[in-house]
């Protein structure tokens, strides 16, 4: 890998942990229908990652982004962290599988699309693995329809900031 693209990897994963802190700090679950729901700015960054650079690449830099996230608001000991690395993991996971299984045949959308609610499921998934620190836990699943049908517009729009700077981007990993 050239310097070049170490310097652009390493801007982009920069850009995703300012997104995401800028999004937990300026949109307040209250905001939102749903507690816990976010747009998932950060995902624009790792599915322009996944679409220029490769699966190993995005996954790496997801994980890095959980790490150093949790390491600068303190969550790295606390049940949040694996709920978060679950989230982040199972959408690499699934915009690499539909990215795969319908090649050219899936817009950047339909992949952020899938990508926000591989994200949802990877969370209850984790969520569920912890059933005595969360006694009310099938309350959770009561959510689970709104999570997927949020995951729609919020993937929506991160699928179209993506398709948005994904010509530039692609533009300087090639040059």
């Amino acid at each position: 890998m050239t310097t070049k693209k170490m310097v652009l990897l390493s801007g982009l994963t920069a850009i995703s942990i300012v997104l995401n802190w800028m999004e937990n700090v300026f949109l307040p679950w209250t905001i939102l229908p749903v507690p816990g729901v976010r747009i998932g700015l950060a995902n624009v960054v790792f599915l322009t990652v996944l679409l220029i650079a490769g699966f190993k690449i995005a996954l790496t830099l997801s994980i890095l982004r959980v790490i150093i996230l949790a390491l600068l608001t303190g969550t790295f000991a606390t049940v949040v962290f694996p709920i978060s690395l679950g989230g982040a993991i199972s959408s690499i996971l699934v915009m690499k599988l539909v990215c795969f299984l319908f090649q050219q045949r899936i817009s950047v959308i339909g992949i952020s699309i899938t990508g926000a609610v591989g994200h949802n499921l990877g969370q209850l998934a984790v969520l569920s693995m912890f059933p005595q620190l969360f006694p009310g836990l099938s309350v959770i699943y009561v959510f689970l329809p709104f999570l997927l049908l949020l995951s729609i517009p919020t993937g929506i729009i991160t699928g179209w900031i993506t398709k948005q700077i994904l010509s530039t981007v692609q533009q300087e990993w090639n040059y």
